[in-house]
């Protein structure tokens, strides 16, 4: 009994990423699909803890397994990382997993890959289209002119004059040869496939203020600030580079300042929008107040922000009006242009025209919040 804990826990705690994405990579193959895939689907395929813990769930509630379940099982034993048989065995490869989780940092993977609001737009716009149009990360077996595979075999000359194998014999880019010696290639270049994300990217970035290489957004100082005009950058390299690389924005400015671009806000609004955004306290209840802090101040939300309802994320913030709408309306632009007969370019030009309605609706919507708040702004200041 022992023997056997202590060993499937060496074995599992020994594991690495390059054994768990092989197989995840193998499945894919055989399952007619690229090796490439939406960033979400490479992760969590080849996540050894989430996959053992599923395996043990299945196994557990006699769950039907589908074919593909059934085949990557096949392929990961053939690996030598398949689920151990036994209940001590089990249990040691199952806390081996886990060690080995702690070590190597697969599980703060999902942290690294979605920690700016960007990147988590880019996961679900990716994981969207693929849905959309699942043969985005599929692969195509290549025929000769008789309507037959082409195959290693048979056809390496014809394959060679194709450009799918080099002089060597060998897969050129994008090139796969499955058991059988068929010659399969992927449908779509992941270049191509990363320039869908396009017009989300930039609904986004212009919503967070990250697209004003010379200063910074309507009532904010530059991240660079001139000390002369902080509105202003000291250098547009040097904005350029803290926007894109680091995500960073500047402040507010002070009232007597930011007042003057955005009369709409009130010097309340102002005092009490300061304090949700730098305020510490963790605040689950948004029934009272209109807002909502998580522990560590990882994201925030607002139903009255000075952008109107807007969510924080690790500081930077998403307005619904002017983030949220482009982001929508250039994801659906795009999803149902993956879907056209030319996915690549469809897809672009839907998520193009999407990202051009959603700005001005967010602009149209954003314009009226703001008259309305001038207006009754005013008003107060007319019966003080």
């Amino acid at each position: 009994m022992a023997k056997s804990f202590g060993r499937a826990f060496r074995d599992a705690y020994g594991e690495g990423r390059e054994e768990w994405a092989k197989a995840y990579r193998d499945g894919r193959q055989s399952a007619g699909k690229t090796e490439d895939a939406p960033r979400i689907d490479e992760m969590t395929g080849a996540y050894p803890t989430g996959i053992r813990l599923m395996e043990a769930i299945q196994d557990l509630t006699g769950a039907r397994l589908t074919p593909q379940q059934t085949n990557n099982r096949m392929i990961r034993s053939d690996l030598g990382i398949g689920a151990e048989k036994g209940l001590e065995a089990r249990g040691g490869q199952i806390l081996g997993t886990l060690a080995a989780d702690l070590t190597q940092d697969n599980t703060r993977s999902f942290w690294w890959l979605m920690n700016a609001a960007q990147a988590i737009g880019n996961v679900a716009a990716e994981k969207a289209m693929a849905k959309a149009n699942p043969s985005l990360y599929g692969q195509t077996v290549q025929t000769a002119p008789n309507g037959k595979p082409l195959t290693i075999k048979k056809n390496e000359r014809m394959a060679q004059e194709m450009g799918l194998l080099d002089n060597q014999g060998k897969p050129t880019k994008g090139v796969k040869i499955n058991a059988d010696g068929e010659i399969s290639k992927r449908n779509f270049e992941p270049g191509d496939k990363a320039a869908l994300l396009i017009p989300t990217g930039v609904a986004i970035n212009s919503g967070l203020g990250l697209l004003s290489p010379f200063g910074g957004a309507e009532g904010y100082e530059a991240a660079a600030p001139d000390p002369e005009d902080k509105t202003k950058t000291r250098n547009v390299l040097e904005e350029v580079a803290l926007k894109y690389f680091m995500g960073r924005t500047g402040n507010l400015l002070p009232y007597d300042e930011f007042s003057q671009v955005r009369p709409d806000v009130s010097r309340e609004e102002y005092n009490k929008y300061q304090g949700f955004k730098y305020g510490k306290d963790t605040d689950l209840n948004p029934f009272d107040d209109g807002e909502i802090t998580l522990p560590g101040r990882v994201a925030k939300a607002t139903t009255d922000g000075i952008h109107g309802p807007e969510v924080q994320f690790l500081g930077r913030s998403l307005p619904l009006t002017t983030a949220g709408i482009p982001f929508a309306t250039a994801l659906a632009g795009g999803v149902a242009g993956v879907r056209s007969a030319k996915p690549i370019r469809g897809g672009l030009v839907g998520g193009s025209v999407g990202l051009v309605v959603g700005q001005a609706l967010g602009s149209l919507v954003e314009n009226e919040r703001r008259r309305r708040n001038t207006v009754e702004n005013e008003l107060n200041n007319t019966q003080l």
